[in-house]
């Protein structure tokens, strides 16, 4: 059987020839296309003459459409070793069409080399080493050298990617980008627009590298307290895998919080990502406040959560400190009366006072001692119920007036079971 023939062109209707040499110079145009992304693969793309990528620039924005698709095929063939190259030329472009297919071209390789770039850097064992990232040394220095800092590091990039490239480590410079994310934050809340947690990381990152800055310290640490408050911003804090990390940098931010309520609130935070580091500033709190001349520093409501948290994270290293309270009769909170709701009132006593029930700071240092030193409380606070957050509910420990007999009798087991 004859092989069949394609018709000539010019035996073709006159409506199909024009049909037929277009589709021929498309047919041309890909052969040329496919020929010049072979001749680059076979050759070092990282070698290409500059001159050669300009002329491939230039011809981004040539009149004939084939011509330009070329060029943009060329151009994102090339490594990202031309990055820097490519980026200069896009910068002094002033063609519309030059301009939109060349930044296409830019952040296609910018994204593979971020790609190489994080691979290296995870793999890499020596945790000093950058590959580029110069950003790294200013976060290890208050995250910590390790991998699950590095992890932790990468979470920037997509987001705040000069905090990667770049270094921070001027702390006035630190401070005002804090301060400019947190009005960032501010507007995405008036605007509704989507937040992110990662926000919350660089604000908590930022305060960290202010610390050394009077100017900023105080103010930045005390905006951030309001942001890492909520959700999704302190969501950052809760990642199991960078743990350590995030302790690290919690450890220096709380210290520079200076006010009493906001360091009752930092606590919180803490205890809500579950930070061992809240101690350390229970710690802060209460040895400040046992110093002499600076009991009106505190609140005993703020004194009772530093109370709380060591119950929850203190160490048999930490009794001494809280035996320094055993005295102190302060109320720390207060009940009404132990009636359960619809019950009689209490009765009023002859003076008129109403009795009340009260948890004073030397029952919850005492309460603390004990769990410390594994010592059965319940055997003395029979009516404590547990908190998922704090480790108790305070109230539950009230005791009524003229209860000195308890307290004294749970001072005397605590004595004779001391370690």
């Amino acid at each position: 059987m004859p092989l069949i023939q394609p018709s000539s062109p010019s035996k073709l209707p006159r409506r199909l020839q024009s049909w037929a040499s277009s589709l021929l110079g498309i047919c041309l145009g890909i052969c040329t296309l496919v020929g010049d992304r072979g001749a680059l693969s076979q050759d070092n793309l990282g070698d290409v003459d500059p001159n050669t990528i300009r002329k491939w620039v230039q011809d981004l924005g040539d009149r004939q459409f084939e011509v330009r698709d070329q060029a943009t095929a060329k151009l994102s063939s090339l490594s990202n070793k031309q990055l820097e190259l490519l980026k200069e030329l896009l910068a002094s472009s002033t063609d519309p069409e030059i301009i939109v297919r060349l930044s296409s071209v830019v952040a296609k390789l910018k994204t593979e080399r971020q790609r190489e770039i994080v691979q290296v850097f995870l793999r890499e064992t020596d945790v000093e080493k950058d590959h580029g990232l110069k950003g790294w040394s200013g976060f290890a220095k208050v995250a910590g050298s390790n991998r699950s800092s590095k992890r932790l590091f990468l979470q920037l990039y997509d987001r705040y990617p000069m905090l990667v490239e770049e270094p921070l480590e001027d702390p006035k410079k630190a401070g005002e980008f804090g301060l400019g994310v947190i009005r960032g934050i501010q507007q995405q809340e008036m605007g509704r627009s989507e937040p992110d947690k990662i926000d919350g990381l660089v604000v908590l990152y930022c305060s960290c590298l202010a610390s050394a800055s009077e100017e900023f310290k105080a103010n930045l640490a005390a905006m951030s307290l309001r942001v890492l408050l909520r959700a999704p911003y302190n969501q950052a804090l809760r990642d199991p895998q960078a743990k350590r990390a995030i302790e690290s940098m919690v450890e220096i931010w709380s210290q520079n919080i200076e006010d009493s309520y906001e360091q009752t609130i930092a606590l919180q935070i803490m205890l809500e990502a579950n930070l061992t580091t809240a101690k350390s500033l229970a710690v802060r709190m209460l040895e400040a406040s046992a110093k002499s001349g600076s009991k009106d520093q505190y609140e005993p409501r703020d004194l009772l959560k530093a109370f709380q948290v060591m119950f929850r994270f203190g160490k048999i290293d930490d009794i001494p400190l809280l035996e320094k309270w055993f005295e102190n009769q302060d109320v720390c909170e207060e009940l009404t009366g132990l009636n359960l709701p619809g019950a009689a009132p209490p009765q009023f006593p002859p003076d008129g006072q109403r009795p009340l029930a009260t948890v004073e700071l030397r029952d919850v240092a005492l309460l603390a001692c004990m769990q410390i030193a594994d010592v059965d409380y319940r055997d003395h606070f029979r009516s404590l119920r547990q908190s998922v957050l704090w480790g108790y509910i305070p109230n539950s420990i009230a005791l009524p007036a003229g209860s000195e007999a308890i307290r004294e009798a749970r001072l005397e087991a605590w004595k004779k079971a001391r370690p």
